[in-house]
């Protein structure tokens, strides 16, 4: 284990802390700290240290309110800025009450739950964005694919540049897939830089001038990070990461949309626990029917709620005949299909080929009026819509489109 590692955890029990090296992995942080011993043991390790840790969870066991008093010593050897968790056996509102007075960030009863763990270690006090209001704050979108080749990327790059080009709304596209993403490439950019550059170096931080480096420009307001050209080993991708880059960017930009891979780890669970929305595309089809219940499943587990995911099928109305209904579809996810996407590969495919997008294709086809309203759809739960076709009668008649979200 190492001592550079952001993650250091103490356990009071030798026998407990065989479950938290478990729970240090399922954070993210196989290399975190593990210190077997008390609060002298914790000082100890802290002094031993060349840097000091980010988080700092302690496994209590049945201690009660002598616990008080140590970590008052804990807090003379300990940074301000380390967000402490602890875990114990005490179920009791007082004691709970007493921790936080001491600064814990939280408690929690034996067994702690990953997903909850996970959420307070990406959630700092000291965020500059949880000062800002939300008004003021950009909507993250993060969009993922039920199974490999469902279309998720094709709709994030259309999704952006409808918003940026149609609506006027400042816009930046992240390509998260490291290893196998396309999207500078469909567009025909040459982007020397990227994700990789955070993704390859975190120890430089997140910054202005980072993000700046990172982006290309596409149209009047659309901005894409892009993902390396050549295949590259994925390096190990810390969840923190990606909390920074995204409270970053969305405080530059109205809309944030993430292409996030079809993989389950701790970093793309971040990505969707800090997204404002996740858009997961998928067909009617079995393999992206069985993929899509087990994701909505995993992401119910991190604090993703049903409310907060949009479920879009792609390809609808193929010419060979869908293996599953739709009705099927929504019935063993136990989520509403919100939008259908016809099967319009001529117009895709085009669109890929030239290096555009496929609202640059010149006409207004069935696929295209598909996503405009999808982003319509968007902007009105965002608020944004009714402003912006009331300044600009041209984006769309007011009255129809009113109408069509009162059905909703």
């Amino acid at each position: 284990m190492s001592v550079f590692s952001p993650l250091l955890i103490v356990s009071f029990d030798a026998e407990e802390a065989v479950n938290l090296i478990t729970l240090a992995s399922g954070l993210g942080h196989p290399d975190a700290q593990i210190v077997v011993g008390k609060i002298p043991e914790t000082i100890e390790a802290l002094g031993a240290r060349t840097t000091s840790p980010d988080y700092l969870i302690i496994d209590i066991a049945d201690s009660g309110s002598e616990i008080f008093s140590e970590l008052e010593l804990l807090a003379l050897h300990c940074d301000p800025n380390v967000i402490v968790v602890i875990i114990g056996l005490v179920n009791d509102i007082n004691f709970y009450r007493e921790l936080r007075n001491r600064g814990v960030a939280e408690y929690f009863s034996r067994p702690a739950q990953i997903s909850s763990l996970r959420n307070v270690l990406l959630r700092t006090a000291t965020d500059h964005s949880s000062r800002v209001s939300t008004s003021q704050r950009g909507t993250v979108i993060s969009l993922v694919g039920a199974a490999s080749g469902d279309g998720a990327s094709t709709l994030a790059v259309n999704l952006a540049y409808c918003l940026s080009e149609e609506f006027n709304q400042s816009t930046v596209l992240v390509d998260m897939d490291y290893q196998f993403g396309w999207i500078a490439k469909s567009l025909d950019l040459t982007a020397p830089f990227g994700i990789r550059e955070l993704f390859d170096y975190p120890e430089r931080g997140v910054d202005d001038l980072l993000v700046e480096k990172m982006q290309v420009k596409y149209g009047r307001s659309l901005n894409i990070i892009s993902s390396p050209h050549e295949l590259r080993q994925l390096p190990t991708i810390r969840p923190e990461v990606i909390r920074d880059l995204i409270n970053l960017l969305r405080e530059k930009y109205r809309f944030v949309i993430l292409d996030v891979p079809h993989v389950w780890t701790p970093w793309t669970a971040a990505a969707l626990t800090y997204s404002d929305r996740v858009v997961m595309v998928a067909q009617l089809w079995l393999r992206s029917l069985t993929h899509a219940s087990r994701l909505l499943a995993a992401w119910q587990s991190i604090g993703v709620s049903n409310d907060a995911v949009s479920l879009v099928v792609n390809r609808s109305g193929a010419k060979f005949k869908e293996a599953i209904t739709a009705q099927d579809f929504e019935r063993i996810c136990h989520s509403k299909i919100e939008a259908y996407l016809s099967n319009d590969i001529k117009t895709a495919v085009g669109a890929e080929t030239l290096g555009k997008t496929i609202f640059e294709m010149g006409r207004d086809t069935l696929l295209q009026q598909q996503i405009r309203q999808f982003t319509k759809d968007i902007l009105a739960r965002t608020g944004i819509i009714h402003k912006t076709v009331e300044n600009n009668p041209q984006l769309g008649n007011r009255k129809n489109l009113l109408s069509f979200l009162g059905k909703k």
